[in-house]
């Protein structure tokens, strides 16, 4: 036991002298070193602590009159404060700790069974006590060696004597430029937050605390945490609510610029008075905004930005007073009122497919608006001219047809104030199909315009026929009720985002007359995208019209995020859709236009939309023969693909030209819609893939 007893000891504190440093190892006098362990591992291990207690004296001696390492001198002080705990004289074993300490500030007990719960009470005592007498914050205790950054550093404490916080830290910062010491930074970061500077003091003490780490310094260690633990608590955090639809706007806090950026975001302040001030052209006229805030320790302010102009007459003075809002605020000033605004645009738009589809869309639309007054209305007209000799086309024996539809709309608004609502009515006549639909949407402007939700209804009202033959010999009525429910939130001052859901009511017979389709015998194997000459190959004799169920109800749920970003804009959209036909599918848009120039946008477009089939869609559709001749029908067919699984992919671009300066009051604009799409059928008849491109060419004209 005696042995074990022994080495146990002896490990622990040769441990302890490997762990306490790199100068630990700098060659200490070997036979210092020798008579170290032997009295742990003999004397205090046999408890022969007179003993102890004389070697370790005669030792302390010797290395005053040798000049021993300061690490191994603690050490001896470590160990004879040991023995003296032992005997019970728990006093003056404190103070041979406490002198370990003043010695080697890393001093530490070994780590071994020797040491006893109560030599651990006495040496914490001690570092506790030592601590208080060598705070790290002092930095006249520092161990500087540059005499100029020891001058510097003793001005710094004589201005902190002196209550001069401002010449505390120019004193300290020039000190720590020459030389870095833990315990001078200390002082700054105390300097500074006095001073009121918090960030600025937790800045400085996160150095020091990483400077700890670096040199394995406990005492700086704990020293920095617990200042960074008393400052983070009092950083103060500020965030701005600024008003919609001034684009030059102008926010400082402090005298020092707020990014339009981060006008959204909240940033870490220290706590105290604040000076913020905003500015902005609304309707011609400068507005300001000036306010002086305190913010408390922690505190999580948010400052509401209210433009007022510089210069007011009474009644306006009288007007503001009462002003509950921004916008009773801009009622009060005098108003930049415009002309009436005209707008006309002429458009052409081609799509031509890899089934021999083309389509030719001129169309032509104008408004007349009164930005002062509040009501706008407006009309288009256009034209498709399609000529067709798809797969569906030759499947009903035609091989070519050709049609126009001609369709009209006009719309009108009212929106005084707050409130308002638009109306719009619509005609589209084809030669076997005439479309009648009208409604109107409730809109309302809250939240200082910041958040908008509307609500509509619209009702459409369909005949279908057949070319050729009139509607009193043969036609179907379609109707659809639309409810249509939106918000748009004006996010931050180069955000907005727009929610909308949609639902459909439809009820009436909308298969087409003329889609024939294809009933095969089971246990024939129809491949996917089938040839119209394979399809005839096996298909039974009878090819029943199309036949769809006569209620649906579709639902939609949209959203728009648009984003600023420098001078780029980027619209992102997504759009989830699901009927009582079991139709589900999700569409993705996201366009990026960047102004090249103060009159040239240019930029790209992407979608893609992915559809599962409705749940009766068949590419083989199976029809029974009975022993009279007839054929048992499926309820519901079609050979519609768009019914279908499929997959669509579109990339193209769009490029705007200003032909006119933006000051000038007529204004002229011309731009360029293209797009590629992709689609893949999954389960289809005739065709497996879809190449489809389409162009739009605008001119847009305005006059005030």
């Amino acid at each position: 036991m005696r042995f074990s007893f022994r080495a146990i000891t002896v490990a622990g504190f040769l441990l302890a002298t490997a762990l306490s440093g790199p100068r630990a190892l700098a060659a200490p006098p070997e036979d210092v070193a020798t008579v170290i362990e032997k009295v742990l591992s003999d004397d205090f291990a046999n408890a022969n602590y007179g003993d102890a207690r004389k070697k370790l004296k005669t030792l302390l001696d010797r290395c005053k009159k040798e000049s021993c390492p300061p690490k191994l001198t603690g050490q001896v002080h470590i160990a004879a404060g040991m023995v003296l705990v032992q005997i019970g004289k728990t006093d003056e074993g404190k103070a041979s700790f406490a002198e370990a300490l003043n010695i080697d500030g890393t001093a530490a007990l070994p780590t071994s069974s020797a040491v006893t719960p109560a030599m651990k009470t006495a040496f914490a005592d001690a570092q506790r006590s030592w601590i208080v007498a060598n705070n790290p914050d002092d930095p006249g205790k520092a161990s500087w060696t540059n005499k100029q950054a020891l001058d510097y550093a003793k001005q710094a404490i004589a201005a902190d004597a002196a209550g001069n916080l401002g010449d505390c830290i120019e004193k300290e910062k020039a000190a720590l430029q020459i030389e870095d010491q833990p315990r001078g930074r200390l002082h700054l970061a105390s300097c500074y937050e006095r001073s009121g500077k918090v960030i600025d003091g937790l800045r400085e003490s996160q150095k020091v605390l990483a400077a700890g780490i670096q040199k394995n310094d406990a005492v700086i260690i704990k020293a920095a945490q617990a200042r960074i633990n008393a400052l983070l608590p009092r950083v103060a955090k500020i965030g701005f609510e600024v008003p919609a639809g001034v684009p030059d706007m102008k926010v400082t806090f402090d005298d020092k610029v707020v990014p339009k950026e981060k006008l959204s975001q909240k940033f870490s302040i220290d706590p105290g008075k604040h000076k913020i001030h905003a500015e902005g052209t609304v309707r011609g006229v400068l507005l300001v905004f000036d306010e002086v805030r305190e913010v408390k320790d922690g505190e999580n302010a948010l400052v509401t930005v209210t433009l007022k102009p510089s210069a007011l007459t009474e009644g306006q003075i009288a007007c503001m007073f009462a002003a509950k809002s921004q916008e009773d605020i801009l009622n009060c000033l005098p108003q930049d009122k415009k002309p009436l605004v005209v707008r006309v645009g002429l458009d052409v738009g081609t799509y031509t497919d890899t089934t021999s589809v083309q389509v030719l869309t001129p169309g032509l639309n104008a408004s007349i608006t009164s930005p002062t007054q509040g009501w706008n209305v407006g009309g288009s007209y256009l034209v498709d001219i399609v000529s067709a000799a798809s797969p569906d086309v030759i499947s009903t024996a035609s091989h070519f047809f050709r049609d126009t539809r001609h369709a009209g709309a006009v719309s009108g608004g009212y929106k005084p104030s707050f409130y308002g609502a638009q109306a719009s009515a619509s005609l589209s006549v084809e030669n076997d199909y005439t479309s009648r639909n009208f409604g109107a949407t409730l809109l309302a402007e809250l939240m200082d315009k910041r958040w908008t939700p509307t609500l509509g209804y619209y009702r459409t009202q369909d005949t279908i026929g057949r070319a050729g033959t009139s509607y009193d010999v043969f036609s179907r009525e379609l109707g659809i009720n639309e409810i249509v429910a939106g918000s748009s939130i004006v996010m931050t001052p180069t955000a907005v985002l727009q929610l909308g859901f949609t639902l459909q009511s439809e009820r009436g017979d909308q298969s087409k007359p003329y889609r024939y389709v294809p009933l095969f015998p089971s246990g024939v194997g129809i491949p996917i995208g089938a040839t119209y000459d394979q399809v005839n190959a096996f298909r039974l004799p009878t090819r029943p019209l199309e036949q769809l169920p006569v209620a649906r109800e579709r639902y939609a749920l949209a959203g728009r995020y648009i984003k600023r970003i420098g001078t780029a804009t980027l619209r992102a959209e997504e759009r989830a859709y699901f009927d009582t036909w079991g139709v589900k599918a999700s569409s993705t848009d996201v366009r990026y236009l960047l102004d090249l120039t103060r009159r040239l946008r240019v930029g790209p477009h992407a979608r893609i939309h992915f559809q599962m089939p409705a749940s009766f869609y068949k590419r083989k559709y199976i029809g029974t023969l009975n022993a009279d001749g007839s054929i048992d029908l499926p309820k519901y067919r079609t050979t519609d693909r768009e019914l279908g699984q499929l997959l669509s992919v579109t990339g193209g671009g769009t490029a705007r030209l200003e032909l006119s300066p933006p000051e000038e009051k007529v204004q002229f604009g011309i731009q360029l819609d293209a797009d590629a799409m992709y689609t893949r059928y999954f389960d289809a008849l005739y065709i497996k893939s879809r190449l489809a491109l389409w162009g739009v060419l605008r001119f847009e004209a305005e006059f005030q």
